[in-house]
């Protein structure tokens, strides 16, 4: 599993991608994608995210 964005709350800000470890996470067409494959739920993306666009 993964990470999952909520694209209508995205903004596209770039905080989740910053605050990524492991960097399963970058900003395509305005809004964040997440890397399936790379993302450890770590949450460290939740809790950068101010407009609370990213959930487990």
């Amino acid at each position: 599993m993964a990470v999952a964005i909520d694209k209508s709350n995205c903004v596209g800000c770039g905080e989740c991608v910053q605050q990524c470890p492991l960097d399963a996470l970058k900003i395509e067409d305005t809004k964040a994608v997440v890397d399936e494959g790379t993302c450890a739920e770590c949450g460290a993306c939740i809790d950068a995210c101010s407009e609370k666009a990213i959930t487990l």
